[in-house]
């Protein structure tokens, strides 16, 4: 027990620093690692949400303090998000854990694809305008796709701000966080209702988080750029879709 309590601490220290850093990034890593576990991947889910909500929230709270947090695009996109956390949770009873877990190495790929590619990305030297529409039409999409993976969505949410807000990155990143902590904590508490997760394990990500997530916000105040991003592109396809796709190999054992 005591080596899966380091485990958890570790696994809570790497979601919660990618997550700080990033404002995404945090349950890509968190799930395949917990898969990783032999955790039953409806509690690979649950646990997930719970520890990147817990991180996601404290990392909000350090940054909304110094006024990163623009509370008009949190409220579009965790409004639409809700509905969508519960919508991808029912889905989630009807999909088959080998199709999950086969979309989930696809989100993977797609997420550290667009990653390293918007790295070459020169800086936009005029940023657009606030587009509502487009923030609930992605919220609602983040929200599937947390209550169906675990995921926080973040590597959604990010570029949308910075493509459909006049948020620069670090305002982008602190908002998404504000986001995931509300869209995933409240897929976490659904989950509650029919579940029991290890709450030793959960406690452990937890505590990691916390920690991981206040040394990801630090950093992100003196690092950033293309070198960052694809670091963490190449760091997110090395952990996450190598253990996804163990899980996928066990499948077909």
């Amino acid at each position: 027990m005591d080596n899966i309590i380091y485990e958890a601490l570790g696994i809570g220290l790497l979601l919660g620093t990618l997550l700080g850093l990033t404002g995404a990034g945090g349950s890509l890593v968190a799930l395949p690692l917990l898969l990783s576990l032999h955790l039953p991947l409806r509690d690979a889910v649950g646990v997930s949400l719970g520890a990147v909500g817990l991180s996601a929230l404290i990392g909000a709270v350090g940054r909304w303090r110094a006024g990163d947090v623009h509370l008009l695009p949190v409220l579009l996109l965790t409004v639409s998000g809700l509905p969508g956390s519960w919508v991808g949770q029912q889905l989630g009873q009807l999909i088959s854990e080998f199709w999950l877990v086969l979309g989930f190495c696809v989100l993977v790929l797609w997420s550290a694809w667009r990653m390293w590619g918007n790295a070459s990305l020169p800086e936009l030297p005029e940023r657009k305008p606030l587009n509502r529409g487009m923030l609930i039409f992605i919220g609602f999409w983040v929200g599937i796709l947390s209550g169906l993976m675990g995921v926080g969505g973040g590597f959604l949410i990010v570029p949308a701000l910075l493509w459909f807000s006049p948020l620069s990155m670090l305002a982008a990143t602190a908002t998404s966080m504000a986001v995931i902590a509300l869209v995933s904590g409240a897929g976490f508490l659904m989950y509650l209702d029919s579940a029991q997760p290890p709450m030793q394990l959960l406690a452990g990500i937890a505590a990691g988080g916390a920690c991981g997530v206040l040394i990801g916000n630090k950093l992100a105040t003196r690092l950033g750029g293309p070198i960052l991003q694809r670091i963490f592109a190449i760091m997110l396809l090395s952990v996450s879709l190598s253990l996804a796709a163990q899980k996928l190999f066990q499948f077909s054992l």
